[in-house]
């Protein structure tokens, strides 16, 4: 397939980024690792890169499984289906692919941005699949279907990330280059608020798993805490990064946020606290995305050096292979 030259462009500029891969304890991606998922039962990793794969990893054993090839563009977010089998994914070639694991195969596509899809959520019942996009939109998808069923429509600028603020899918959270968070009302597809503050770009969004808590990251380096039912202003938490923050993420308990960064470090916060916990180093260049396992004791990391580690959340120290 022949790639346009924005794309090409953007290859060579995450080539530029990543370098040469640092040593690390889950290498395979030839170029920055922009999104990360682990499975339901805590066995596997999937990892979304700018070398336009998806790879899925055992992660006890921390070794590649299988490469997914299917995009045309750098993969941008990738999540687990509630059954571990399935997975969906979202690229700078304006497409969602729906993946059967077990084969290795995609199922089908998901079509309607007309922009980068740049984040991706679940509903917990894996009934609801939301998109957002630098076309300004988020969309929400019947995942039996495959058909969209809402377009929300009301940011000004690029949609970076989003969340669901439910279990069954019915609220949402977004955040965009337009230094705005919006709360959104899937079946009405209508904004429900406007949550300003922030004073640049709102890069990363995240839920705690009792969805009371929205937990913001900017370009400035700053993270703000959320009511989210009513969208009031919380806290700023402080003193955690001097770059700007790229992923946002809760622990299954809720206990700790863990922030990653520009500047090579893992933020972890005491959530209830809103003090700073630890920080993780290990990193040779920026950290774009993060997740935790369900057990809540291991946090993979992922970004600019083309690597991930695996995390003990306690100790803060890397995992080593067994």
């Amino acid at each position: 397939m022949r790639l346009s030259r924005r794309f090409t462009l953007f290859s060579g500029f995450a080539a530029l980024f990543a370098g040469a891969p640092a040593r690390a304890d889950l290498a395979g991606h030839g170029a920055t690792i922009n999104g990360l998922a682990v499975s339901p039962d805590g066995t596997r990793l999937l990892s979304a890169s700018w070398d336009y794969t998806i790879r899925l990893w055992d992660l006890a054993r921390q070794a590649e499984l299988k490469v997914l090839e299917g995009h045309a563009a750098s993969v941008n977010a990738v999540v687990f289906a509630p059954d571990g089998k399935t997975a969906f994914s979202g690229s700078w070639d304006q497409k969602i692919i729906e993946w059967d694991l077990v084969a290795g195969k995609e199922r089908r596509r998901l079509e309607g941005h007309v922009n980068s899809v740049a984040s991706l959520a679940l509903s917990k019942d894996g009934r609801r699949l939301a998109s957002a996009s630098w076309d300004r939109t988020l969309r929400v998808w019947d995942t039996a279907s495959g058909k969209a069923i809402a377009t929300l429509a009301g940011h000004t600028q690029n949609v970076m990330q989003t969340a669901f603020l439910d279990a069954e899918g019915k609220r949402l959270v977004s955040s965009g280059y337009d230094l705005t968070l919006r709360l959104w009302d899937v079946a009405g597809a209508r904004e429900l608020a406007v949550l300003k503050g922030h004073e640049s770009s709102v890069n990363a969004v995240a839920v705690s798993p009792d969805y009371r808590l929205i937990a913001s990251g900017s370009v400035d380096g700053e993270i703000r805490l959320w009511d989210a039912a009513g969208g009031a202003l919380l806290a700023r938490l402080e003193g955690g990064h001097n770059g700007f923050v790229a992923s946002l993420a809760f622990s299954p308990d809720g206990k700790y946020l863990a922030s990653g960064s520009g500047d090579r470090t893992i933020a972890l916060w005491d959530a209830a606290a809103r003090t700073l916990a630890r920080r993780l180093l290990g990193h040779e260049k920026g950290v774009f995305a993060i997740a935790f396992a369900p057990d809540g004791k291991r946090l993979v990391s992922g970004g600019f050096d083309t690597v991930i580690k695996v995390w003990n959340v306690e100790t803060g120290q890397t995992v080593p292979k067994p």
